[in-house]
């Protein structure tokens, strides 16, 4: 049975509303893992790895959405907008290369970030970079 009081250790932090777990992250790559220091991938990446087309850090641009969404709800915006600056990037080499359409989700988080500061210009940039993306890999099918 749990004892909650307040002149126990921590004690308040058990009391405070909107207390979120700690979310584990790869000390290497970043992406968000359950235990341990390192990814299972990283473990065995070898250092001088490069990217294919779709893919950051090793990793293909969609494997990094839970750690967005991770940054996100710890107020990491910073790091969010970093690390999705680098997806776009993946997706957008991945349908210039297949012919298919970019993951739009990469966009709208940017948008939704550049909004919430105030930046309707970037906000506006991502979108016309979105369908010009679109429209350029629909002309290679």
């Amino acid at each position: 049975m749990a004892i909650h009081r307040a002149s126990l250790p921590l004690g308040d932090e058990h009391a405070r509303s909107g207390l979120r777990p700690a979310v584990q992250r790869c000390r290497r790559c970043g992406i968000v893992i359950g235990y341990g220091d390192r990814c299972d991938f990283c473990l065995d990446r070898p250092s001088d790895h490069a990217d294919a087309p779709g893919e950051y850090v090793g990793r293909h641009h969609t494997e990094w959405i839970s750690t967005v969404e991770a940054l996100i709800g710890d107020e990491d915006l910073d790091g969010a907008e970093f690390l999705l600056w680098r997806l776009v990037e993946a997706t957008e080499a991945e349908s210039l290369l297949a012919g298919v359409p970019p993951l739009e989700q990469h966009f709208r988080r940017l948008r939704w970030i550049a909004t919430k500061r105030g930046d309707a210009v970037l906000a506006r940039k991502l979108t016309e970079r979105y369908e010009e993306c679109k429209a350029a890999a629909a002309r290679l099918t």
